[in-house]
């Protein structure tokens, strides 16, 4: 049986799966998947808000951007998107995304710089320091619209006792990505 040799991936696509695969070896507790997250994954998050309500727009643990190019494209022309970003390493990739809604904020998800209508989460919040995503938690819950909705899509559902905390959500589960992801729809507390 003869077998046939897989096609090469385009090489933009597979520079963006040897970052990925290189940063998550080099911080696991900050990066939370070997490999970037699906357009499943992105299209079910973005489903979550009202577009034409939404005009200012965070994105916490924006890696090399696949969801921060989605969300660019499907936003309102006058919002704004502020990606927080840690790693030095995915700062450059960011910040080469050509578009002037697109603030890169290099700093952590601990020190958000202002008030959103929505928030969209890739924080690996369960291999992270507790104080860190209580920091956080914290700071998305103050800075967070008061018809505002909050996006945060993890691998397994362990983190739900922690959201408990601070918001009211609801779970979608996404099959089509690798690993399967469960998306939580946040939103304060009434």
């Amino acid at each position: 049986m003869q077998t046939r040799a897989l096609p090469d991936l385009p090489k933009t696509t597979s520079n963006v799966y040897t970052s990925y695969i290189r940063q998550f070896l080099a911080s696991p507790r900050t990066v939370g998947s070997v490999i970037p997250s699906s357009a499943t994954l992105c299209r079910t998050m973005m489903n979550q808000i009202d577009w034409s309500e939404t005009f200012t727009i965070a994105e916490l643990g924006s890696a090399s951007g696949v969801l921060t190019k989605k969300v660019l494209w499907r936003m309102h022309p006058d919002a704004q998107l502020d990606a927080y970003e840690i790693n030095p390493q995915f700062i450059p990739q960011l910040q080469a995304i050509n578009n002037k809604r697109l603030n890169v904020v290099a700093a952590s998800a601990e020190q958000l710089i202002r008030p959103y209508d929505a928030i969209f989460s890739c924080l690996p919040l369960l291999s992270m320091p507790l104080r860190v995503v209580t920091r956080i938690m914290h700071q998305v819950q103050h800075n967070l619209s008061p018809q505002g909705t909050f996006i945060q899509f993890q691998y397994s559902p362990f983190s739900e006792k922690l959201l408990s905390r601070y918001f009211d959500w609801q779970r979608v589960m996404v099959l089509k990505n690798i690993p399967p992801a469960l998306v939580y729809v946040c939103t304060l507390r009434k």
